[in-house]
C-alpha cells in the first residue's frame, strides 16, 4: 500500500509539472527518465528483454538490449500521452491520429454485428479506442483495476473523459454481450492475465497461454474480431497509425472449446504479423512464455508426488 500511494503520488506530480508542456517536450524529458528506469527495473527490464529476443529471433545481447531500451523509451511517450489525456478535446484526439478507413468498419456495423478490437499494450492502446469515441463510435473497454483506489479512479476517469465506457475486468459478463448485440465496439487486451482463464496457443514459434474471454465473448456475441494495433509514426512521434487486420479468418469445428482454441490462435498469429512491425513499440513487462513453463513444470511435479 506504501508503494502504490507514492507511486500514485509521483504520478501526480508528473501530470502537474508535464501539463504545460506540449507533448514533444515531454517526449524528451521521457527519454531520460526511461534510460534511468531502464537500469534500475531489473524485472521487467529481464522480461521485455526476454520477449524481445523471442519477437527479433536472435541472441544477440546488443540487439536485445536495445530494443528492450528503446521499448522503455517508447513506454515514456505512453506516459507522456496519458498525463495529456484530461486536457484532450474530440477535435485533438481525431487530430493525432492516422487513419482512412472507417469505411469499411462502418460496412461491418452495418450488417448489424458488434465490433471486438483485440489488441495488446502496444504504441498507445488507449488512443485507438479514444479514436474510435472521437468519431463517433460507441466504444466499452474492459480494464485492468488497479489496487489503488486513488490511482483506479484517476486512471479509469481519464479513459471516461475520453468517451469511452469502462467495464472492470473482474465485472465482465453479460453486459459486454449485450453492448456488441447492441451494434457497439468492444476493446480487449490479450496480453495479460484476466479471469475466466486461459487457453494454450503459439506465439512466436513457442506455446503459451492467453486470455480465452476475447474469443469465447466473440462465438457467443456473433462479433466481428478485430485484431490492431495502434502504431506511433516515425519521425512524427505525436501522430498514431492504427493497423487493423479486417480480414481474419478461422474455421469453426462446431466444439465450443476447440473454436475457441482455434480463433484465439487466429488472434495471436495475426498479433504476431503487426508487433513485428515494430517489437520496441509492445510493452510487455511479464513474461509470457517462461511464466506459464514454470506453472506446467510446478503442476507435472505435484501429480508425480501425488
Amino acid at each position: 500500500m506504501i508503494v502504490d500511494t507514492i507511486v500514485y503520488w509521483v504520478f501526480r506530480l508528473i501530470i502537474l509539472l508535464g501539463r504545460p508542456f506540449p507533448p514533444a517536450v515531454g517526449y524528451f524529458f521521457a527519454r531520460i527518465i526511461a534510460d534511468i528506469c531502464y537500469f534500475f527495473f531489473f524485472g521487467k527490464r529481464r522480461a521485455l528483454k526476454a520477449a524481445m529476443a523471442r519477437v527479433l529471433d536472435t541472441d544477440d545481447e546488443k540487439a536485445i538490449s536495445l530494443a528492450a531500451r528503446s521499448s522503455f523509451r517508447n513506454f515514456g511517450k505512453y506516459v507522456i500521452d496519458f498525463i495529456h489525456f484530461l486536457d484532450s478535446t474530440p477535435e485533438e484526439v481525431r487530430r493525432r491520429i492516422v487513419f482512412d478507413d472507417f469505411e469499411r468498419i462502418n460496412a461491418i456495423m452495418a450488417e448489424k454485428r458488434g465490433v471486438i478490437v483485440i489488441t495488446l499494450h502496444y504504441g498507445n492502446w488507449d488512443m485507438g479506442a479514444a479514436g474510435l469515441a472521437a468519431y463517433g463510435y460507441p466504444v466499452n473497454v474492459v480494464a485492468e483495476t488497479f489496487p489503488y483506489k486513488a490511482m483506479n479512479a484517476l486512471v479509469q476517469g481519464s479513459r471516461r473523459h475520453l468517451g469511452m465506457k469502462v467495464t472492470p475486468m473482474e465485472r465482465v459478463g453479460p453486459s459486454v454481450i449485450r453492448a456488441l448485440r447492441k451494434v457497439e465496439i468492444l476493446a480487449l487486451l490479450i496480453d495479460v492475465p484476466e479471469p475466466g482463464g486461459t487457453v494454450r496457443v503459439n506465439f512466436f514459434g513457442v506455446p503459451t497461454e492467453v486470455p480465452v474471454g476475447p474469443a469465447r465473448i466473440a462465438l457467443r456475441s456473433g462479433a466481428y474480431v478485430m485484431p490492431a494495433i495502434l502504431l506511433r509514426v516515425k519521425g512524427k512521434e505525436e501522430m498514431l497509425r492504427p493497423i487493423v487486420d479486417f480480414d481474419l479468418t478461422f474455421e469453426k469445428s462446431g466444439d465450443e472449446e476447440e473454436d475457441v482454441r482455434r480463433l484465439t490462435q487466429a488472434i495471436m498469429s495475426s498479433l504476431e504479423r503487426l508487433i513485428r512491425l515494430d517489437p520496441t513499440q509492445w510493452f510487455i513487462f511479464h513474461d509470457m512464455w517462461n511464466r506459464n513453463q514454470k506453472a506446467a513444470r510446478a503442476e507435472t511435479a505435484l501429480a508425480s508426488r501425488s
